[in-house]
């Protein structure tokens, strides 16, 4: 209570057992809040006789005209394009777009949710280099905007927009298997978050499906680790695969210096699938393989739902899944 005895939001967290900013949050009816948080809160306001200041509340409640990106790194060329195309499709609603590249590290993945709920953003979207870090998690439940999160595997009560890792590489297993090649060799990031998990579980049992095994496998640290001497070692026996599935832009170039080194060629010596389609898979000589995401679609559903609830649509969380397609080129042919 202040001096003048008037009751604040202030003294209604301190009744609740909550902070002052998921006190403000309840008390504003703000999405993100538990219903048992916002009941306690209220309980608290009632108890308290707690007025909220109307003025202040209207303040409160003006858009930021703000929408806040929280990544894990913008060299991985699929944040950078997303990035650029989302700002460009918010600035066209009047949103101006902010960034934030974590480095896959929890500490500055949470204090970017905080920086961004503190600054009153009007959404955020996410892909965070940790699905299980609690104090990442409580903060996205508590945040006081709508968020939607880009092919990671957090339930947070928000919107999502995920990949079909399963599909695309069960599509580009296929593929090599259907022009006879035995030994695959997949190159894909740890399983410590969604796309790792469902490309690795995805490749193991397509490779089982065709009846073959998979005696090797390389997997980068990080999207943007070299595997530069995995690749080596892995390809320097005898019985060494004939074909690669390999992830994005840096993974891919590391893993082709490999095959310089080696001697082999694409795809006289070695058929290559690259997961993701840019400049690197189209500028090679031959042109990659690849499994590429829909971009535009991609974007347009991120936008439709951000734009939906920063205006108030209510309803459950929305999943929608993005499709890859395997656009054949020239990097691919039977064993020789």
């Amino acid at each position: 209570m202040t001096e003048s005895g008037k009751i604040t939001i202030r003294d209604v967290a301190r009744r609740a057992g909550v902070s002052l900013g998921t006190a403000s949050r309840a008390m504003n009816a703000a999405p993100g809040v538990m219903a048992r948080t916002r009941a306690t809160v209220e309980a608290a306001a009632r108890e308290l006789g707690y007025q909220p200041n109307a003025a202040a509340r209207a303040l409160r409640s003006r858009s930021s005209r703000l929408i806040g990106c929280l990544f894990t790194d913008l060299e991985n060329p699929l944040y950078a394009r997303l990035y650029n195309s989302l700002q460009d499709r918010m600035a066209e609603e009047g949103f101006v777009t902010l960034i934030n590249a974590s480095s896959g590290r929890a500490d500055r993945e949470s204090r970017a949710v905080q920086t961004f709920a503190e600054r009153g953003l009007d959404a955020i979207v996410v892909a965070p280099g940790n699905e299980t870090d609690a104090d990442l998690l409580a903060l996205l439940r508590d945040f006081p905007a709508p968020i939607v999160v880009v092919d990671r595997d957090i339930e947070i009560g928000a919107d999502r927009v995920l990949f079909d890792h399963d599909a695309g590489i069960r599509a580009a297993v296929s593929y090599l298997a259907g022009l006879g090649h035995r030994r695959i060799l997949p190159v894909f990031s740890p399983i410590d978050t969604r796309p790792g998990r469902m490309r690795s579980t995805a490749f193991d049992a397509a490779m089982a499906e065709a009846g073959l095994d998979v005696p090797l496998r390389v997997a980068p640290d990080t999207p943007n680790s070299p595997v530069f001497a995995e690749v080596c070692a892995a390809l320097a026996g005898p019985d060494r695969a004939t074909a690669m599935i390999v992830q994005g832009t840096h993974v891919l170039s590391s893993a082709l210096n490999a095959l310089a080194r080696l001697g082999l060629r694409v795809p006289e010596d070695m058929s290559l699938i690259a997961i993701g389609d840019s400049a690197t898979t189209t500028d090679h000589v031959p042109a990659l393989t690849a499994l590429r995401l829909d971009r535009d679609g991609m974007v347009a559903l991120i936008a439709d739902r951000l734009l939906a609830r920063i205006r108030g649509l209510d309803g459950p969380r929305q999943d929608d899944v993005i499709a890859y397609e395997l656009v054949k080129r020239g990097s691919c042919m039977p064993p020789a």
